[in-house]
């Protein structure tokens, strides 16, 4: 989103205006990176970026689109350098942007405020914190706003908004403003439906990890669909609710009249996937990954880059994994370095019921390298991901809910605003109904 040199009203009292000149060259320069240097990129991101007022134009009442941006700040006094956030709000009538600074420096937020954060999570604790940090800054400027357009940047990728809780209503953020992930504002610029060549959806589940054998015996306990430390022992844990899953899903599609592909057990291979053109759903439920630098869980040449350590586990990864050699073409790992190259240019919505699929390598104004960036650039409109391990029961919950509402409606935001609500009614924390987030352009 271009800023130009508009007037931008300035809620705060610091950081001085020569802050928010270098603030403003440092967006310039991000979009310069973006629109220059990034290749990937260039596939699905208008070259010519989109000013600011043509953002505002797509804005209806009680709208705001809002585009956080991590900067550098040099203290004149102390002569050191700081990072913070500060947040662009722009409403349908708006004669410039406002923008929010938030107090806490930068690297408050990416580490302390995080951690505590994930942590109260996931051990599913009452959160009485990280609202106050993270987001009353910016909801103190949002009177009468009721839907955000919200492009994060920095550690905002890694939080959910809608899970925060406002010690003050003792509501979530979900039950006071629709919040709506955008890669950026100018998704709005794209607010009509994908003009897709088909209404087919294509669902992959239960992979078969080690071929010939899948127990049939019920599974118990707390079940997570992310890549278990057993992957190095040739034992992946089974996980049968994505079959019930993309079962129900297939069967709730069906009496839509949409045509389904299903693919589970043996046959939901990696080589299915490659041989997509481009969707209208394309839903994979199994086990995701994330291997930070340094991590031998995947150690080879896996890592030789960012988006080659995220992926999806299809059927029979484990024995490739047991042999030690993976071959050229197909070795039961989809990483996001290979998602790039899907064939997904007219795909309304890609669905990733896997534990961790929206982590990657985060590059602040960049965003993440991941599995959600790949399918963006494969050129799918709208991507839903993970910010946690998720439990197999409460997704499969979630994923049934949302495809039931999403084919009364055609409506993805409101169908995934109704699962989040419908799973909450069942599993009260967070955790269970917060991990998944969906991104990209927003339909009518």
């Amino acid at each position: 989103m271009k800023l130009d040199d508009s007037p931008v009203k300035d809620s705060s009292k610091s950081p001085d205006a020569e802050t928010l000149r270098r603030m403003q060259e440092n967006v310039d320069r991000m979009e310069n990176e973006l629109t220059k240097g990034s290749n990937d990129f260039k596939k699905y991101l208008l070259i010519e970026t989109p000013s600011w007022e043509s953002v505002r134009d797509k804005l209806r009442e009680g709208e705001a689109a809002i585009e956080m941006v991590r900067f550098n700040w040099r203290d004149k006094v102390y002569l050191s350098d700081s990072s913070y956030y500060a947040a662009y709000i722009i409403r349908h009538n708006s004669t410039a942007p406002e923008v929010v600074y938030l107090p806490d420096q930068a690297d408050a937020l990416d580490r302390n405020w995080y951690k505590n954060y994930k942590n109260l999570i996931s051990t599913k604790r009452p959160d009485a914190e990280s609202y106050n940090h993270f987001w009353k800054p910016i909801h103190d400027k949002l009177q009468g706003i009721t839907r955000v357009y919200f492009s994060p940047d920095g550690i905002y990728h890694l939080i959910n908004i809608s899970t925060l809780m406002n010690p003050d209503t003792k509501q979530f953020v979900l039950d006071e403003t629709e919040i709506h992930y955008t890669t950026s504002a100018s998704d709005l610029l794209n607010r009509q439906p994908a003009a897709g060549d088909s209404k087919l959806a294509v669902l992959f589940g239960r992979p078969m990890y080690k071929t010939g054998t899948v127990p049939d015996v019920p599974v118990t306990g707390d079940k997570t669909r992310s890549l278990v430390s057993g992957f190095k022992n040739n034992n992946i844990d089974d996980l049968p609710g994505t079959e019930t899953e993309v079962q129900t899903i297939k069967t709730e599609l069906e009496q839509s009249k949409t045509p389904v592909q299903l693919f589970i057990r043996n046959e939901a291979t990696e080589d299915k996937i490659y041989q997509l053109h481009s969707p209208d759903i394309l839903h994979i439920a199994t086990h995701g990954y994330w291997s930070p630098a340094g991590n031998n869980a995947t150690d080879g040449y896996r890592l030789f880059n960012a988006m080659a350590r995220s992926g999806l586990l299809l059927s029979g990864v484990v024995d490739y994994y047991a042999s030690g050699s993976f071959p050229e073409t197909y070795d039961g790992i989809l990483t996001a370095y290979e998602a790039e190259n899907l064939d997904l240019q007219h795909t309304t919505l890609v669905v990733l019921s896997a534990c961790e699929t929206s982590l990657g390598y985060l590059d602040a104004g960049e965003g993440v390298y991941g599995l959600q960036r790949a399918f963006r650039v494969a050129g799918a409109s709208s991507i839903m991901t993970s910010l946690w391990k998720v439990n197999d029961q409460a997704t499969r919950d979630f994923m049934i809910s949302f495809y039931a509402e999403y084919m009364k409606s055609h409506d993805q935001a409101k169908a995934f605003r109704v699962a989040q609500q419908t799973t909450r009614d069942k599993w009260k924390e967070p955790y269970f109904w917060g991990a998944f987030v969906l991104t990209g352009e927003q339909k009518e």
